[in-house]
C-alpha cells in the first residue's frame, strides 16, 4: 500500500476509535468529582447490592445452563449423518434467532404465570436457557472437525459420551470461551424480560436499579455504571487472552 494512503487510513481509524472511547472517558473522569461518602451513605445502597448479587446470578446459573444445551444440540445436530435433518434444525434455530423476542413475551408470560415461576429469578433463567445463536456457534465449531477424528475414536470403541467429552469440548473451547462471554454480557444487561416478569424489587437485577436511578445526580449515576461495567470489561480481556492461547495451540 502507498504510504501517504496507509498512512491516511491509520489517521482515520485513530479518529474513529477516539470518538467511541470518549464516553467511557467521560464516565471514568465524571466519578473523580464525586464524593465517596455520597456513594456509600445513599438510599439505595441496599438495593444496589443485592441487584448486583440478583445480576450475578443470572449471569453464572444462565450461561452454565445456555452452555449445557447448546453444546449437547450442537454437537447432536452436527453428527446427524442427513443432510436435511441437519437443514431442518439449522433453519429451526435460524428462525427463532430472527423472531422478534417482543413477540415472544406474552406467550413467555402465560407460560411462567401458569406454572407458578412467575416473578422468578428461575422463571428468567428458563426463559433465557434456549439461546438459537449460540446452538449455530457449536454446530458450525463441531463441523470444523475433521471427521477422520470421530472415526479413528469409533473405531477404537468409543461411544458418543467419550467422543463428546474427549474430541468435542476440548477442540471447541475457544469457543465455549466466546460464548460464554457473550451470554452473561446478554445476562448482564437483560432489561426486557426483568420489567415483564419480575414484580418484586428486591429480585431486580441491576440494569433495572440503574434505569430507575433519578438523573439529578448524574456523578452517582456515573459510578454506578462504572461498577456494573467493570466485571465485564475485566472478564473481556481474559476471554481475548484464552482465545489467543487456545489459537496458539
Amino acid at each position: 500500500m502507498n504510504p501517504r494512503k496507509e498512512a491516511t487510513y491509520r489517521m482515520l481509524s485513530l479518529i474513529v476509535a477516539v470518538i467511541f472511547v470518549l464516553p467511557c472517558v467521560f464516565l471514568v473522569f465524571s466519578t473523580f468529582d464525586m464524593h465517596l461518602d455520597g456513594l456509600w451513605q445513599m438510599d439505595s445502597l441496599i438495593e444496589f447490592i443485592c441487584a448486583y448479587k440478583n445480576t450475578v446470578i443470572l449471569a453464572i446459573a444462565g450461561v452454565l445452563i445456555q452452555i449445557v444445551i447448546a453444546l449437547s444440540a450442537g454437537y447432536a445436530i452436527a453428527r446427524v449423518s442427513s443432510f436435511k435433518v441437519q437443514m431442518f434444525f439449522i433453519l429451526t434455530c435460524v428462525f427463532f434467532l430472527l423472531l422478534p423476542q417482543q413477540a415472544l413475551m406474552l406467550p413467555q408470560y402465560l407460560v411462567l404465570m401458569n406454572i407458578g415461576w412467575l416473578d422468578s429469578l428461575k422463571g428468567l433463567l428458563i426463559m433465557t436457557a434456549f439461546q438459537p445463536w449460540m446452538i449455530l456457534l457449536f454446530w458450525f465449531a463441531a463441523k470444523r472437525i475433521d471427521s477422520s477424528l470421530f472415526d479413528a475414536a469409533i473405531c477404537d470403541g468409543a461411544g458418543n459420551w467419550v467422543l463428546f467429552r474427549k474430541i468435542y469440548v476440548p477442540i471447541i473451547r475457544s469457543y465455549v470461551a466466546v460464548a460464554a462471554f457473550l451470554s452473561i454480557a446478554e445476562s448482564w444487561n437483560l432489561l426486557e424480560q426483568p420489567m415483564t416478569f419480575l414484580q418484586s424489587k428486591e429480585k431486580y437485577p441491576l440494569s433495572m436499579i440503574l434505569m430507575q436511578l433519578s438523573t439529578d445526580n448524574s456523578e452517582l449515576k456515573n459510578a454506578l455504571c462504572l461498577l456494573f461495567v467493570i466485571p465485564l470489561i475485566i472478564l473481556f480481556f481474559r476471554v481475548v487472552d484464552n482465545v489467543t492461547n487456545g489459537f496458539h495451540q
